[in-house]
């Protein structure tokens, strides 16, 4: 321990000048928040303020609870020890009112200042506020619904994006990344197109020159890459139409790449070298900056189509009454900004605003609090808001700014740190840790001396050294260490399993020695490797907590249930059924499915005739697997998607297979999760077994967040470096020595946060394949990207120093001694008498003994009751029938169909229909339905054919003169064994009612003339085989007849088919 504490002038000012503006830059380890705990309880205690004009201003809501605990214990402490009455009623009354003090996110604050004044903020009372997810689904639905009006409001603009050939998929994406960004002003800048032809017809040419000089045959070791450029790109000019200049610009992107020739393919070393040095000089000279000045062309165009599809997220959001996490903050700031009342009100209701983890936070948090504490509530201008004395306390470390991916900025932060000093405040350095040990910091203070400036620059913080209170507790494991791959491990993946194996048993070895696995932390600097580690700790029987997110898309047993579900979803995809039956739950091999092919087997579930020229074994396992593919049929058709869903994973074996394969919990808790999930949706009227799979795809693609509920907090925390922010532990791993990702080719935007806004140039990128390739490009991207790439270079560092001043006692630092190259935590391994951690031979891994158990007689009987009760009440009480889904389709399934048609096919024109016969506006609702049922926008043209087909027909000049319409009709009846309708149900069962459920599509009446039509979207391939269909559905059709005559207690019912792909139909 130290003899003093280094800071102990600045900790004084923080707890004594109340009447003064503070800004803290707080190092890691300094007890910030002690420090921000005891200025809310002095301004108490003084009586220079009451608890409920305190506002404190944290990161996460789990901050907010930290302090809420921190605070509470410290005011009952403070009041134990306080011996003034005056002073200890303070406290009492700060107690019995903590709940007035507002602690929270600053979302959570703008929410409450919104909810008290709404109408001044042109809010709706009710407003309900959006999660990351509902939001994102507003504006998906608002992008589809932009794309319906798009033809009629803006058709110039729909030209240009399909001039361009620009894809609305990948619009989409652009939209999705730019929402949170609703306070910048993209620039463009509007360029003539360029002269495409010309160059193309000149490059065609030189190629063809070139190509009368290739071999006849393909060389030994192939062609040299000029060689097969040539070939590429003459094949595809054969098929392209040259006046479509997106056509052309593929070919030279095609061609935009590095050649290098074989001089021995070539006649002679002369004309391999003249037509390198020909295209080279044409690829350089001339496509690349055609290239170019195509994409800065295409810039606005975009951005016009992105801000179209925006304002209809804004008015769609507007007129449901939602605001996301980005509107409370916009909303809020533009009330105080222009409501001089409003200000004046929250500034006497909040008097004191306290800021914590501020280098994290967005920057209109800068804007809305330099304006709720100015002393002038008349001004507008942020940057000339002098906050009032002792009104603004902001705590922050701007060595551990890394957020900018969330629009944290380091710019905003030093804008406020001058503010500060030019407002008559201070600005305070807390350098004292008293986390790590001076073993550790001095050997960091060494590293970040050389890594950070002597003095703040616009990329990065100052140096600060971390002064440790503890010194070296000279404990057996103690300071800074490294771990060691063996030089054996080669491969990626290799490296991360045997790192990982390391860790768990460094971390078993330690346990056995009497730590606990909450003294352990293992950080990675990324988050997809994070399962291995969870599962290396787990063979150990170590527990885990994983903070953060998982993807769960990455894992083999998730990715063959996509495609199983896939199947489910569309049963008459033979392409995806062949996939299943290969896949980890049905392993039928190559070999025995070529087998069942060539012997006239078929790939469906609806039909398997008995094939005699198959190996007996491999014909069992295939009958049995579309077998089980067929119970798995029937499932999604009786039971709900989500209970169809978990029947399923449970009968393949799904969580038996993750033991197997030795995955983590977190696998689990994290399927749990998503299931949980498409629950809710399902009760909230997501429900087809379509709209299920195409939620579950989505999910388990993206990161999801795992709850952790794992031995009470005594776990190994794992996690990446971002979600370690004000955590710590005794022993910190860094783990995961070969991932070190470049940022540059991720760039796409770079922001100026300016004092009356902010200006932004955004690049618009594709996925290709694992690249990303530009499609639109602001004017002198390359300047603004290599600006934003030296802030995110900086950043990086910034992300280093969070990692290392984790650890208490214990550093040790994961390496590869075969290659270092891509070490994220390279700059550490040059510490001089830097010691290698021991790694145990063995460890034993002391798992939890069963306990045994035995029971009682009469417990034991209790239990053999409760079997039997369970037993009998399997026995189902009641038989349900639907005239739609209990169809056997193995009669059609001979049909040979067209592509195209499937049941979300189905579900989506019967929609469409129906809103159709009400005379709803389709222009409008066909965004809707398509967004709803995940129909591309490419089918739109196809869905108009079907509308047009309808108004065609006998049924719209019926449905103008009909006395009654009614559409979507439900029906739900009992069926005895004596009614009359009881011949028409296909069921086996002697039950005595049968409780029926359909639907009637449409349904009208001419004067005493009922007739029922029954929409079908079959799309056979030979209409000539029309009457096999007619024949199947006809017991469908004949109970719908049947049951409406007794509704109606008319027998002068007729119904029809009426098949949208062939208008033919026929009586009955």
């Amino acid at each position: 321990m130290t003899e003093r504490i280094i800071d102990q002038d600045a900790r004084e000012k923080i707890v004594s000048q109340l009447e003064k503006n503070f800004l803290v830059e707080a190092g890691a380890g300094s007890g910030k928040t002690t420090s921000l705990v005891e200025r809310i309880i002095n301004i108490i205690i003084t009586g220079k303020g009451k608890i409920n004009e305190i506002t404190a201003i944290t990161f996460t809501r789990k901050a907010a609870d930290d302090l809420k605990l921190r605070f509470l214990g410290k005011l009952e402490e403070k009041w134990k020890q306080e011996q003034n009455a005056k002073r200890k009623l303070r406290l009492e009354e700060a107690m019995k009112n903590i709940d007035s003090c507002f602690l929270g996110t600053v979302h959570a604050f703008c929410s409450r200042m919104l909810r008290e004044r709404p109408v001044e903020a042109g809010l709706d009372p009710n407003f309900t506020e959006l999660e990351e997810e509902d939001d994102r689904q507003i504006m998906l639905e608002a992008w589809q619904l932009y794309l319906t009006v798009l033809p009629s409001q803006n058709p110039k603009l729909l030209e240009q994006m399909n001039e361009i050939g620009i894809h609305t998929e990948q619009i989409q994406t652009f939209l999705l990344d730019s929402k949170d960004d609703p306070d910048v002003d993209w620039i463009v800048h509007h360029s003539d197109k360029p002269l495409i032809l010309s160059a193309y017809g000149e490059f065609i040419d030189l190629l063809k020159e070139a190509e009368s000089y290739l071999p006849a045959a393909e060389p030994d070791g192939g062609y040299d890459t000029l060689q097969q450029l040539i070939i590429k790109v003459l094949k595809k000019a054969k098929h392209i139409d040259e006046k479509n200049d997106s056509k052309i610009i593929e070919i030279f992107e095609m061609a935009n790449k590095t050649i290098k020739v074989k001089l021995k393919n070539w006649p002679n070393k002369e004309l391999g070298r003249h037509y390198e040095d020909k295209v080279k000089d044409f690829i350089n000279v001339t496509l690349k900056p055609l290239l170019q000045q195509w994409k800065e062309y295409c810039h606005p165009i975009i951005v016009d189509i992105l801000k179209g599809g925006l304002e209809q997220y804004e008015r769609l959001k507007k007129s449901r009454s939602l605001v996301n996490f980005q509107d409370l903050l916009i909303v809020t700031t533009n009330l105080l900004k222009d409501n001089s009342e409003v200000r004046q009100y929250f500034q006497q209701k909040y008097r004191f605003l306290m800021i914590d983890e501020y280098q994290d936070s967005d920057p209109l948090q800068a804007e809305l609090m330099f304006l709720l504490t100015a002393a002038n509530p008349e001004e507008k201008e942020w940057t000339k808001c002098k906050p009032k004395p002792g009104s603004l306390f902001i705590v922050g470390d701007p060595k551990q700014a890394i957020y900018r991916f969330r629009r944290a900025d380091i710019d905003t932060y030093n804008r406020v740190k001058h503010l500060i000093c030019e407002h008559d405040g201070e600005v305070l350095q807390l350098t004292m840790n008293f986390r790590t040990i001076g073993g550790i910091t001095k050997v960091l203070n060494a590293v970040f001396e050389k890594e950070l400036p002597e003095k703040e620059t616009k990329y990065q913080a100052a140096y600060r050294p971390l002064h440790s209170y503890f010194n070296n507790s000279g404990k057996c494991l103690e300071g800074i260490k490294t771990l060691t791959v063996p030089g054996e491990y080669t491969k990626k993946d290799d490296i991360i399993r045997k790192d990982a194996d390391n860790i768990a048993r460094c971390v078993r070895h330690l346990m056995n020695k009497g730590h606990e696995a909450k003294d352990f932390m293992i950080l990675s600097r990324y988050s997809e490797s994070i399962p291995v580690y969870a599962e290396a700790l787990e063979r150990l029987h170590i527990p885990v907590n994983i903070s953060g997110e998982v993807i769960l898309g990455d894992h083999k047993e998730i990715k063959e249930l996509k495609l199983l579900l896939q199947f489910l979803s569309d049963p008459g995809d033979e392409l995806t059924l062949v996939a299943v039956l290969r896949g980890i739950f049905f392993g039928v091999s190559d070999q025995d499915l070529y087998e069942w092919k060539r012997s006239g087997g078929k790939f469906s579930i609806y039909r398997h005739a008995y094939i005699s020229d198959i190996n007996e074994n491999a014909k069992e396992k295939i009958i049995a697997s579309l077998e089980m593919l067929r119970k798995y049929d029937d499932w999604v058709r009786l039971f709900t998607p989500a209970v169809a869903l978990e029947k399923i994973m449970t009968d393949i074996g799904l969580y038996p297979l993750f033991l197997i394969n030795s995955h983590s919990k977190q696998l689990f808790k994290s399927l749990l999760q998503i299931i949980e999930m498409l629950k809710k949706q399902e009760s909230a009227g997501t429900g087809t077994f379509f709209e299920l799979f195409a939620n579950f795809s989505k999910m388990v693609e993206e990161k999801t967040t795992v709850a952790n509920f794992e031995s009470g907090g005594n776990a190994v925390a794992i996690m990446n470096v971002h979600k370690s922010k004000g955590l710590e532990a005794k022993i910190v791993f860094l783990a995961n020595p070969v991932k070190k990702v470049d940022p540059a080719p991720m760039i796409t935007k770079h922001i100026n946060r300016e004092d009356h806004g902010s200006i932004g140039h955004i690049a618009f990128l594709s996925k290709k394949g694992f690249q990303k390739a530009s499609v639109g490009l602001p004017l002198n991207w390359e300047m603004h990207k290599a600006e934003e790439y030296a802030y995110l270079l900086e950043e990086e560092k910034r992300i280093l120093y969070v990692a290392v001043t984790r650890a208490e006692e214990a550093l040790i630092i994961s390496l590869s001694e075969k290659s270092n190259k891509n070490n994220p935590w390279e700059r550490f391994l040059h510490i001089e008498k830097i010691e290698e951690m021991s790694l145990p031979d063995m460890v034993e891994s002391s798992p939890e003994r069963e306990a045994a158990v035995s029971f009682s007689a009469e417990f034991s009987a209790d239990i053999s009751s409760m079997r039997f009760w369970l037993d009998n009440s399997q026995e189902s009480s009641y038989v349900k029938w639907s005239p739609t889904e209990e169809k056997d389709y193995t009669e059609i399934a001979d049909l040979e169909r067209d592509h195209g048609g499937s049941m979300k096919w189905g579900s989506f024109i019967h929609d469409i229909l129906e809103k159709l016969v009400n005379n709803q506006d389709m222009d409008i609702y066909m965004a809707q339905a398509m967004f709803k049922h995940q129909i591309p926008y490419s089918k739109i043209e196809e869905v108009n054919d079907y509308i047009k087909t309808v108004k065609r027909s006998f049924i719209w000049g019926d449905l103008k003169i009909a006395d009654e319409v009614y559409t979507e009709v439900p029906i739900h009846l009992v069926v005895d064994q004596q009614s009359s309708l009881r011949p028409y149900i296909d069921n086996d069962t002697a039950s005595e009612k049968v409780f029926v459920k359909g639907v009637i599509d449409l349904v009208y009446r001419i004067n005493d003339n009922w007739m029922i039509i029954d929409y079908k979207t079959d799309r056979l391939h030979n209409w000539q085989e029309e009457d096999k269909l007619h024949a199947f559905y006809q017991k469908q059709l004949t109970f719908y007849r049947e049951v409406w005559k007794q509704i109606v207690n008319s027998q002068s019912v007729q119904a029809e088919l009426f098949f949208l792909e062939k208008e033919k139909s026929g009586f009955y």
